[in-house]
């Protein structure tokens, strides 16, 4: 697999699973991090262990244009990428090229859920509208053609926004069947933080880009009108719930003001700036 496939993860203070997967990936294939907090003893104890990755610490730029940055490093026909907390089995990647021979062109190609493990498929690939965001094959010159995702969404709907193009550009996208992964539900995500306080602020911020790139993905794709149409009435529905909630119920109300704010300042054109502050 080394000449045709490398894998990039994009990362964000995720070093304990990044570590898991080193041991697990095949070490004859390139391994490009995007490790968005500038970890740099992470990069420092991966150098000194495996020769076939590379670290690149970046100040935090997000999920899609964290991707976007690692393919500029793949020098391979493919790329896989998979978020921290994906975890794939042994033979989910030469199953997923093997399955991709039996395709011409497409956006995108994903594992299948090991939720569905003992089905029957009339086809091990089939086509899909959308795919898993955490874990998906690309062919990277088709990436690019494509654009990559969105360097505007920092975080939330860079997916939806690349499935969206792919369909309007008449690429298609493919779950292969008989290969495998799951996605590690936490409450945190895969970020290790140090305090109660950082990991609090990193869920206020969810709520803040959740909306921000909820109203720029439909403005993009619907226009402004109905974008505004489609948000408003969770705009009003915040504002009331912070009035119900702010007297009594500070976190819940600080969630739901972050919220307010992201979705307003995406509505008056403001770029999705908000970043925490427990950032280097």
């Amino acid at each position: 697999m080394k000449n045709i496939l490398s894998v990039v993860i994009p990362s964000y203070k995720s070093g304990n699973k990044i570590y898991k997967h080193l041991k697990d990936l095949p070490k004859d294939i390139k391994i490009i991090i995007i490790e968005n907090s500038q970890d740099k003893k992470l990069k420092e104890n991966i150098k000194k262990k495996y020769k076939n990755v590379k670290v690149i610490l970046q100040k935090n730029i997000g999920y899609g244009n964290a991707i976007n940055l690692g393919s500029r490093f793949v020098k391979t026909k493919f790329f896989f990428v998979m978020n921290p907390d994906t975890v794939i089995y042994k033979n989910t990647l030469k199953l997923l090229l093997k399955g991709c021979k039996k395709i011409k062109k497409f956006g995108a190609v994903s594992p299948n859920y090991k939720e569905n493990k003992g089905k029957r498929y009339k086809s091990i690939v089939e086509e899909k509208k959308t795919l898993t965001g955490g874990a998906m094959l690309f062919d990277t010159k088709m990436f690019k053609k494509i654009g990559g995702f969105d360097k505007n969404i920092f975080l939330y709907y860079e997916d939806n926004d690349y499935f969206t193009k792919c369909r309007k550009m008449g690429i298609k996208m493919y779950t292969i069947n008989n290969s495998y992964h799951f996605h590690e539900k936490q409450s945190s995500g895969s970020a290790t933080f140090k305090t109660i306080k950082e990991m609090e602020y990193a869920y206020f911020l969810a709520g803040w880009h959740g909306q921000w790139s909820k109203f720029y993905y439909h403005k993009k794709y619907d226009g402004y009108l109905k974008a505004l149409i489609l948000c408003l009435p969770n705009l009003i529905t915040n504002i009331l719930q912070l009035i119900i909630n702010l007297p009594i119920k500070y976190k819940k109300s600080k969630y739901t003001y972050f919220k307010i704010e992201g979705l307003i300042a995406s509505i008056i054109g403001l770029s999705s700036f908000k970043r925490s502050k427990f950032d280097e």
